[in-house]
């Protein structure tokens, strides 16, 4: 009998180029790597999910919050910075009108004032004869104060606008560029 079957050295000629075999628990180290068990979902991944997109962007959010802060701000200031009002009391003689109604009128025109007059508000003078008006634009107006009908300040005085001297004076303007005037008016004795 032969020591070696021809099939055997057949067998160990093609086969013998090959590396030997791994060592043990290489190929399970490998897929594991190529694919990675899912880990089982807890209640708090969620949160985890949301938070670690938040630590990758913790710069944007404040920034953008700044900036929308920023930008109400600007808003606020620029549909506030043009308003003005007036303000002032009214006097029945020495003594402050108790009750009555001021009202404020809109001169469109310089030189004719009377011509291009328009009511704008309506406001109660207070107890201690304070009126004022608010929201205004710049520009010219007019302001008549009626004390309350019936009243005795009523049969005493007649209506006046601010700064007449007289019932048949002409009233002069407030204008209204700068600053808030404050202003005082009497009423026209009988």
């Amino acid at each position: 009998m032969q020591e070696k079957d021809s099939i055997e050295e057949y067998y160990r000629k093609a086969f013998s180029e090959f590396q030997p075999e791994p060592p043990q628990g290489t190929w399970e180290r490998i897929r594991c790597e190529l694919h990675p068990e899912k880990e089982k979902k807890s209640g708090l991944s969620g949160l985890r999910t949301i938070l670690g997109q938040f630590v990758r962007s913790r710069h944007l959010y404040p920034v953008m919050a700044s900036a929308a802060m920023v930008l109400l701000l600007m808003m606020i200031w620029f549909s506030y910075s043009n308003k003005h009002f007036i303000r002032g009391h009214a006097y029945a003689g020495e003594s402050r009108l108790c009750r009555g109604t001021a009202f404020l009128f809109k001169v469109y025109d310089k030189e004719k004032p009377f011509d291009t007059v328009k009511l704008i508000q309506a406001v109660p003078v207070d107890a201690k004869g304070f009126f004022q008006f608010s929201d205004l634009d710049h520009g010219n107006y007019l302001i008549r104060i009626n004390p309350v009908a019936g009243s005795e300040a009523m049969r005493s005085y007649i209506p006046a606008f601010f700064d007449q001297d007289s019932a048949y004076a002409e009233a002069n303007l407030v204008r209204i560029e700068k600053d808030d005037p404050t202003i005082d008016i009497r009423l026209i004795p009988r």
